[in-house]
């Protein structure tokens, strides 16, 4: 990610912010342990529906739990991204977030919420320093549902 020098410049801070979300959301996809560990905080505070925990170690366990499942495939997408920067150097950026998920037992899933990050300028880097995770709803789609991998996203859908 390119290292912007105005830390102060409300369209550097929205571009980095976008960057660091973006790249947030590739590893993920890609189950990329090592370089979610490169984007955070040692003391990263990650909220989510069952509390707030403290460290690399719980923000990297919730991923390890992810790299283990059962997802076969998986595309988060981030829109609506605020980023305001605050009087200590760190940065709020809020977003909406949509995740669609397929699984080697079949089926997909379809989740969305918001996120609510902080990030900091760390070295040559932005990075998050908070993880808030607030999923909305989960919709479950059964493998019937689905249509043929290799098909044309036009006409019609011969099963």
């Amino acid at each position: 990610m390119p290292v912007l020098s105005d830390h102060t410049d409300p369209m550097t801070i929205h571009f980095a912010a976008a960057e660091l979300l973006y790249e947030y959301q590739s590893l993920v996809d890609a189950k990329d342990l090592a370089g979610l560990a490169q984007i955070i905080h040692p003391d990263i505070e990650l909220t989510r529906h069952d509390g707030t925990q403290w460290g690399s170690e719980a923000f990297l366990d919730l991923y390890r739990r992810f790299a283990a499942s059962d997802v076969e495939n998986a595309q988060h997408m981030a829109t609506n991204i605020v980023a305001k920067a605050n009087d200590d150097g760190t940065v709020d950026v809020r977003s909406a977030f949509v995740a669609i998920t397929t699984h080697t037992a079949g089926g997909a899933r379809q989740i969305w919420g918001r996120y609510h990050d902080t990030m900091v300028h760390s070295g040559e880097r932005w990075i998050l320093t908070a993880k808030r995770i607030a999923v909305v709803r989960t919709a479950l789609f059964g493998e019937a549902m689905l249509a043929p991998v290799a098909i044309d996203s036009f006409g019609s859908v011969d099963r």
